[in-house]
């Protein structure tokens, strides 16, 4: 509890003073989950603009499906649209069949698509997961090696005395709190942009089936692209990407 009531009344100013006074050892815990945290936020960041831009132009992209679907669009003018938008997974994917007839050809290249496409969005997430990983362990670290170093100064100095053991204790809080500080948004963004990629490789299936539907034929109600109009897959209803 004291350690609570401690960290609560540290503003700013004492915990950069905390830092500035710790060990060598602890401010190379300290530079090591810096640069941990800058290399997250930078992947977050980077992500979040890059799926963002991805939702936006796949609701464009099911709209003009929908007018090649209802016959209101030459399959010429989608993969020519796809082309304008090389940015989005499911544009590449109509752009790789376009000139395809068969449904084995048109699924080994809707398959290798995926792969690639998901590979991409899939870059750069190690280095959320490795912080995820290792950033509480490196705040454990220091706060070993803290308190180590406050019971060596007491056998040192033969007391007890707060003066004494107050620059370990804080050194092991501080690194505690920068370990916490880089793991807790890293897993957050981490998990949620996995789950991200799992509903943009449901999206890549969903048009597999559709090109697949259309180049080998449907059955029951089909429309002028050749495409089984009742057995078409759902766009994302609640969660969105």
């Amino acid at each position: 509890m004291s350690s609570v009531l401690f960290l609560a009344i540290l503003g700013p100013g004492e915990l950069v003073s905390l830092m500035l006074e710790s060990t060598f050892f602890g401010k190379g815990i300290l530079l090591i989950l810096l640069c941990l945290s800058l290399m997250s936020w930078a992947v977050m960041v980077d992500k979040v603009r890059t799926f963002s831009a991805i939702r936006s132009g796949h609701s464009k992209f099911w709209a003009q499906l929908d007018l090649w679907l209802d016959g209101s669009l030459k399959r010429s003018q989608l993969v020519q649209w796809c082309q304008e938008h090389p940015e989005l997974p499911l544009a590449n994917l109509v752009i790789e069949t376009q000139d395809l007839d068969s449904v084995p050809h048109v699924r080994r290249a809707s398959e290798r698509v995926t792969y690639l496409e998901l590979e991409n969005l899939e870059r750069y997430l190690i280095l959320l997961s490795t912080a995820v990983t290792i950033s509480p362990f490196l705040g454990l670290l220091g706060t070993v090696w803290g308190i180590m170093s406050s019971f060596f100064d007491m056998s040192a100095m033969k007391s007890a005395d707060l003066t004494v053991v107050a620059p370990g204790i804080a050194e092991a809080l501080v690194t505690t709190i920068a370990g916490l500080a880089t793991a807790i948004p890293a897993v957050i963004f981490y998990n949620m942009l996995v789950r991200k990629i799992d509903l943009i490789g449901n999206e890549l299936d969903r048009l597999r089936t559709i090109l697949e539907e259309s180049a080998g034929g449907g059955s029951g109600a089909v429309g002028p692209a050749g495409r089984d109009l009742f057995n078409r897959p759902d766009t994302h209803g609640s969660e969105k990407i």
